[in-house]
């Protein structure tokens, strides 16, 4: 679970800006929070809502965390990113840290950087009381300072730990080193890495990819998702499969060569999936270790009729396509405590389909529950209808420097209906426009 996420320097945060997830101890909605247990823990948030006007920086929030987790899973790989422009001494330093709850215990990893690469990479162990280091890297120029905590290091393999912190390479991370080359002794970086692992990220335009399969080969998960497209009112009665050629769906002759080398030697059953066009098409080995190549459809029923009527993926609306990435991720969440960020949870969606699927994440809630889901929206009937608490809500404004700031509901103590204080402006992080009489209309040319 996150705690908090903290950014300094980067899209639209200059200075060091923290968002927390820790919850307050108001008792409404009480399984929306998994409460500490022990002296040192701390009680985390299970929602999170992140309001704000377009261009206002909420976004970048998101963004923010798609950069870290890249650097745990991956080291550095010259992710795009725009340090804080908006000023006459632009800084080029960077940083990015997320504390988080993972197999009981809690942690911080943050990085720093620049366009040349990483400066710094730390994790801690955290708790109410105090902070204890695990390790700590600092770049000067090409020179690496690396400290791994004392304890660690009067291990037997203290000393390969040492050669494994000391051959990263320049643009890798510790975290990412240690994982790859099968390093011992500090299960804090097994645990750290499993966090990053399971947090998932869905902005508007990113697909899931995992789910056509998974539709095919497992019967459970089809079944849900069924049953799931009907209580949202899709349309779509079930998912099937069609086999054709890839002339036929058009997969580019590098990508089919692409696709055969990453299948070649596996077990058969086993497949890959691509995104094309809004079609999904995946190519999968039969028995007799042959490729076959399919495109997964929907299936629609008419209430007078008992013929199937066969629709491609991208007949289905917007909408629908969204829904294609939430209900695996609903599935998943009941079975794997998973963590899931959604950039624009609204996008595309009817404000009611956005209110249930945010009560169905609800419906799954328990007292045990270790999971999270952290949306930014435009939606404000969420405020007035939505299962939130204050403490899960959120609002980014940006300044007339060009900065970002963040705050939170519970900084207000709203007395009145939340959704209509936030559209009067009570609360910032709404558009505000000109007069109209102001606009030069008659200036234009006329063609």
């Amino acid at each position: 679970m996150l705690l908090s996420a903290k950014f300094e320097n980067i899209y639209s945060f200059r200075e060091e800006t923290r968002i927390l997830f820790t919850a307050s101890k108001s008792d409404l909605l009480p399984l929306h929070v998994s409460r500490a247990e022990k002296r040192d823990d701390i009680s985390v948030l299970r929602m999170g809502l992140i309001y704000g006007a377009n261009a206002s920086g909420k976004s970048n929030i998101i963004k923010c965390l798609a950069i870290i987790k890249a650097f745990a899973l991956n080291g550095w790989s010259n992710r795009k990113y725009n340090y804080f422009k908006m000023t006459d001494e632009p800084q080029e330093r960077s940083s990015i840290e997320l504390e988080f709850k993972v197999d009981g215990q809690f942690f911080a990893y943050g990085v720093a950087f620049s366009k040349g690469g990483l400066l710094e990479e730390w994790l801690y162990k955290t708790g109410s009381r105090n902070d204890t280091m695990i390790f700590e890297r600092k770049r000067t120029g090409d020179d690496w300072s690396n400290v791994i905590a004392p304890q660690y290091l009067k291990e037997d393999g203290g000393q390969f730990l040492r050669f494994l912190i000391d051959g990263t390479p320049n643009k890798g991370t510790f975290l990412n080193e240690y994982t790859e080359r099968n390093g011992k002794g500090i299960d804090a970086i097994k645990s750290a890495r499993k966090w990053f692992e399971n947090l998932n990220i869905i902005f508007p335009d990113s697909h899931r990819m995992d789910f056509p399969l998974r539709v095919v080969n497992d019967a459970q998960f089809r079944t849900v998702m069924r049953e799931l497209l009907s209580y949202f009112e899709t349309g779509i009665s079930d998912l099937c499969r069609i086999e054709s050629k890839p002339e036929e769906l058009n997969v580019p002759d590098g990508v089919r060569q692409r696709v055969e080398e990453i299948l070649d030697g596996r077990e058969t059953k086993t497949g890959v999936v691509i995104h094309n066009e809004s079609r999904f098409i995946f190519a999968e080995k039969d028995e007799t270790k042959n490729l076959r190549w399919y495109e997964l459809k929907t299936i629609h029923k008419k209430d007078d009729s008992d013929s199937d009527y066969v629709f491609e993926m991208f007949e289905e609306s917007d909408g629908t396509s969204r829904l294609f990435d939430f209900i695996p991720m609903l599935i998943d969440m009941r079975a794997n405590d998973a963590v899931y960020v959604i950039d624009e949870v609204d996008r595309s969606l009817h404000p009611m389909l956005t209110l249930k699927l945010l009560e169905v994440y609800d419906s799954l809630l328990t007292i045990e529950s270790q999971m999270q889901l952290i949306c930014t929206t435009h939606e404000s009937s969420l405020l007035s209808s939505a299962p939130i608490r204050q403490d899960e809500v959120w609002f980014v404004e940006k300044d007339k420097r060009g900065e970002s700031h963040l705050s939170s509901l519970c900084e207000y103590k709203p007395r009145e209906n939340v959704q209509k204080g936030y559209l009067n402006g009570r609360y910032g992080a709404i558009p505000f426009f000109g007069e109209l009489e102001n606009l030069h209309w008659y200036d234009a040319k006329q063609k």
